[in-house]
C-alpha cells in the first residue's frame, strides 16, 4: 500500500487502483451549459477584480 500511495502521489490520484474498485468511473465533466462561443466572446469572460 505504501508503494501504491507513493505512485499515486507522484503521478496523480487514481493512477494505480485496487481491482475491487472496478473500472467504471462514476462521474464526468458536465459541459452542457457551456456557451458555444466560450472561447471567442470577450463579453462572456469572467473578470476578477
Amino acid at each position: 500500500m505504501a508503494v501504491m500511495d507513493r505512485v499515486n502521489a507522484e503521478y496523480g490520484r487514481g493512477t494505480i487502483r485496487l481491482a475491487s474498485e472496478g473500472l467504471k468511473r462514476g462521474w464526468a465533466m458536465r459541459q452542457v451549459q457551456r456557451s458555444p462561443g466560450w472561447t471567442t466572446h470577450r463579453d462572456e469572460c469572467i473578470v476578477a477584480r
